[in-house]
């Protein structure tokens, strides 16, 4: 035992003197408590972004339309066409898209006759959580415009023109017939005396929402929005884009130390008494996690293509995608290889830096469910480009106009890393 208490000691020793790994055995843990503290001390302050696109103007959808700007729970842009409305969903910038259909007016005139207003609502395939969320509000904004707009008289007028019209097409005998206008009349009468009062008719209006609770008296169709016919398939084809952004994780990871390694063990020496010089060894290294990265990004692509069904939407966007990506992660390795000259603290500071990369940029918690000031940091972040991308060449079916921004900021990123991270490291080889 005194033996072992002795080896034990010596190596707490030589842990506490390479400072890089012992921050990152004691010290790192706790900034990683305190960052998924912050991160989930906001999940509730952001509202939801939504768009909203109304077909055909009326009182009603204006009224729709202005409840739920003016609930808490949204940010509402108003498009002017479905088409803009669906390329704010497929980029990410908007939860889900309401759409008011032409027939909406329509339908809150004719709810008393049984056929009550319908709404549209396209949500995106990887923000499920959030649709299902969505459709209970919009339920319950619905239930108060619709009967909001009842207590307007005028409202109300056509809804009862409505149903004396419809008598005219049945089959009632005229006694019933006669029964049913006397009692249309009768409302007619009751409408104009409560229209004297707004307060006493918005009190109408909440007591026979109150009697009605388990009646819907908006339909919420909701679909998911389609890509491509068919895509996505399943969770699984939205999801495996987060298995190439830790895939490049650990390619980077791996490389990463590999310099420190070299020097630790002398091997760097016997490299640079070689015949190549200092660039081309560096570059050799990156050369290597480059091509290792291009290959796990592959070896994902087609094991989704095989057995969870996911549809690459263009394979030229999906080869320019993964070259990118592979060179901007490169150029990351050399930045952390240049950072650190002790084999234990390279991968200290490579697990500590690429996981906090990671995290930040989507990589464990959704940026959705991040404080505003973390979603603005994750454009720092490669691994947010990276799924961008990989989603962009897939599911989301993008085009040029849309994929150019993440493959710049990689691209940007593989540049200054080799660059930077190449001119440092010669310094200390």
């Amino acid at each position: 035992m005194r033996a072992s208490l002795v080896l034990a000691l010596k190596d707490l020793r030589l842990l506490s003197r390479d400072r890089a790994a012992a921050f990152f055995t004691f010290v790192f843990p706790l900034a990683i408590a305190l960052f998924f503290g912050y991160v989930f001390s906001g999940t509730t302050a952001e509202p939801m972004r939504v768009a909203a696109f109304v077909e055909s103007a009326s009182p009603a959808a204006d009224t729709l339309v202005r409840a739920l700007s003016e609930d808490g729970a949204f940010v509402l842009n108003r498009v002017e066409s479905r088409e803009d409305g669906e390329r704010l969903v497929r980029s990410g910038t908007a939860a889900a898209l309401v759409v008011v259909p032409a027939s909406y007016a329509e339908g809150v005139d004719g709810m008393l006759t049984g056929a009550g207003p319908h709404l549209g609502l396209v949500v995106d395939p990887s923000r499920r959580a959030e649709g299902s969320m969505l459709v209970g509000k919009v339920h319950e904004v619905g239930f108060r415009t619709v009967f909001s707009s009842m207590a307007d008289p005028a409202q109300f007028g056509r809804a009862l023109d409505r149903m004396e019209a419809s008598l005219k097409a049945s089959d009632m005998s005229a006694s019933d017939q006669f029964a049913i206008r006397a009692a249309l009349g009768r409302a007619r009468s009751m409408a104009a005396q409560s229209s004297k009062d707004a307060g006493a008719a918005r009190a109408s209006g909440a007591s026979g929402a109150s009697g009605m609770s388990g009646w819907k008296p908006v339909s919420v169709d909701v679909t998911e929005l389609a890509m491509r016919p068919g895509i996505p398939a399943n969770s699984f084809a939205i999801s495996f884009t987060q298995g190439v952004a830790w895939a490049l994780f650990g390619a980077v990871l791996a490389f990463g130390s590999g310099i420190a390694e070299e020097r630790q063990r002398g091997t760097l020496v016997r490299l640079r008494v070689s015949p190549m010089s200092p660039n081309d060894i560096l570059m050799g290294k990156a050369l290597a996690c480059f091509l290792t990265c291009m290959a796990t990004e592959w070896l994902l692509v087609f094991f989704g293509i095989a057995f969870f069904h996911v549809a690459v939407s263009s394979w030229v966007a999906m080869a320019v995608v993964v070259a990118v990506t592979a060179f901007g992660f490169s150029g990351l390795m050399m930045l952390l290889a240049a950072g650190f000259r002790t084999e234990g603290g390279t991968q200290g500071a490579g697990r500590a830096v690429l996981l906090v990369l990671a995290m930040v940029g989507g990589g464990t918690v959704p940026l959705v469910f991040m404080p505003p000031f973390l979603r603005a940091a994750s454009n720092v972040s490669p691994f947010k480009w990276a799924v961008m991308a990989a989603e962009g060449a897939t599911w989301r079916n993008w085009g040029p106009d849309e994929l150019w921004m993440p493959l710049v900021v990689l691209a940007a990123i593989g540049a200054v890393g080799l660059t930077a991270g190449t001119a440092l490291v010669r310094r200390s080889i």
